[in-house]
């Protein structure tokens, strides 16, 4: 049986002050230490949840809940469990460090919104080979023809990556932009990895609250992949005992493995060819958008009931419109989020992406994405650089034996088609339907159509924003990226940019 690379590991969680200061004073001043049941998270969040029915301060309440960690936990399971007042669990947050886990795996777990992710960066960091062989291929005999697939396309991206490397480092020698082989070097990276397996290792941090961690244990023990499910394992493993009353059901329910047997397809098609560019196209919009964050701004501003603020908007001139939009958009820099009434206009595109656009389209987790399965006769999205490096042919030839060979293991056995996308690349493709407010928009263009975006989800945010522009100018009057902010303010406002904060 192969055994997992995967570890998680707990590497911090939050306890009260005062057991933080009893702990300093054990280990440097002679001091007395608090007791070890003391050193949970769990304490927290019962002093927090008996603040809205106990007038004691709540200096007093969390003092109590430390002394009595029993009694604490007893409460919290009372509140949290019996009344169903789960959010007291999100007082209790945990760091972990997730590593030897497959790319394929990161998606599965970063779908939880709640919780804050940092991953090793495929653009930055040289890959050295290292991936996960999942257990069920020796099951069905493939393990070893799944190695040798992994083999050929690492040995392609050191060779792309060397070609690349020498494709660029003569023009970033010759740009005068200083540290041409560092710049070369990410350069090559970043578009090599286009070969590279969604079994490929991958590491990050992770910051949960109980009540997020619970459920993701829960989703990950439901999911079929054994990878998933050893996530599952671990997550619980190493948080449980900490705080038995806030993580408690850690066990897949019914309702979890129906959503996986619901979601895990492998659509039976043939490969396809590459693709050069995302595809983006607009399935709905809220046709009555603008009138909404128009009507939001006057009722926000001028105190009128909702009716009241529609009529006012729906007898406002053009011009008056646009002032109006642009008004709220003024005092905003680059960094700023556009103003909340921007939510009441919302937009749903069906994307064709790669998996690598995915990986960063992902973490935009204010929005709503259903995820279609990856599908082969989508084909692939061949970086730009890769043709001209003249290593397009052998890019494909890779790109179309991972297809075959992830078909393969689709028809291999019963329950196979969840392991097939593992044989996959970072170029092949999905579709996703991406659901997200005018003020996320906002966000998503200034960060994604920025200059140094990467240029996969930089031309996915661009159609996005284009399309949306395209039904409501005036609303995405400033939706650029930050480079060109300066310029679009002065073209709108007449008037300068104001300094980043340092």
């Amino acid at each position: 049986m192969i055994k997992l690379p995967l570890k998680i590991e707990l590497a911090g969680f939050n306890v009260d002050r005062e057991t933080l200061r009893g702990l300093v004073s054990a280990a440097y001043d002679n001091g007395e230490a608090p007791p070890r049941e003391a050193i949970t998270p769990e304490t927290l969040s019962a002093a927090y949840a008996r603040i809205s029915r106990n007038p004691s301060d709540i200096h007093d309440i969390r003092a109590k809940s430390r002394v009595e960690v029993e009694e604490a936990r007893r409460s919290n399971e009372k509140i949290v469990f019996g009344l169903g007042h789960s959010s007291v669990a999100e007082h209790a947050v945990f760091n972990l460090d997730v590593t030897g886990i497959s790319r394929l795996a990161v998606e599965a777990i970063q779908r939880h919104r709640l919780a804050s992710f940092t991953e090793k960066s495929q653009r930055y960091i040289k890959l050295d080979g290292d991936v996960v062989i999942p257990p069920e291929l020796i099951t069905v005999g493939l393990a070893e023809e799944f190695r040798e697939l992994i083999v050929e396309q690492n040995k392609t991206y050191r060779v792309i990556e060397a070609k690349l490397f020498d494709l660029y480092f003569p023009r970033f020698k010759a740009d005068g932009g200083g540290r041409p082989k560092t710049r070369a070097r990410g350069k090559a990276a970043e578009d090599a990895r286009y070969v590279v397996s969604l079994a490929t290792q991958s590491q990050f941090g992770m910051t949960v609250n109980a009540r997020v961690l619970e459920s993701m244990i829960r989703d990950a023990l439901a999911h079929p992949l054994e990878e998933l499910k050893e996530v599952g394992r671990q997550l619980r493993d190493q948080t449980h005992e900490l705080a038995p009353s806030l993580i408690k059901y850690v066990e897949s329910t019914d309702y979890e493995q129906s959503q996986f047997k619901r979601s895990c397809h492998w659509p039976d098609n043939d490969p396809g060819g590459n693709t050069q560019q995302a595809a983006v196209s607009l399935i709905d919009y809220s046709k009555d958008g603008e009138d909404n964050i128009l009507t939001a701004l006057i009722f926000h501003n001028e105190g009128c009931g909702w009716t009241e603020a529609r009529t006012r908007a729906n007898f406002l001139s053009t011009e008056a419109r646009n002032s109006l939009i642009q008004r709220a958009l003024q005092p905003n820099a680059a960094w700023d989020p556009a103003p909340r009434e921007f939510e009441l206009a919302d937009f749903s595109f069906e994307l064709m992406l790669s998996s690598a656009a995915f990986g960063q389209l992902k973490r935009h987790r204010i929005s709503t994405q259903i995820t279609g399965p990856y599908d082969v006769s989508l084909g692939w999205t061949t970086p730009e650089s890769i043709e001209e490096a003249g290593m397009k042919e052998v890019f494909d030839e890779v790109l179309q034996r991972s297809a075959q060979f992830a078909n393969r293991i689709a028809d291999s056995g019963l329950n196979m088609k969840p392991v097939a996308p593992y044989a996959l690349c970072n170029a092949h493709r999905r579709r996703v339907i991406f659901k997200a407010n005018a003020r996320e928009l906002y966000h998503i263009s200034r960060l994604r159509e920025d200059i140094h975006s990467q240029w996969d989800i930089r031309n996915l945010a661009t159609q996005m924003l284009q399309i949306a522009s395209e039904k409501m100018p005036s609303l995405f009057v400033m939706a650029t990226g930050k480079h060109h902010f300066a310029d679009r303010r002065q073209r709108v406002f007449k008037e300068d940019v104001k300094e980043t904060p340092s």
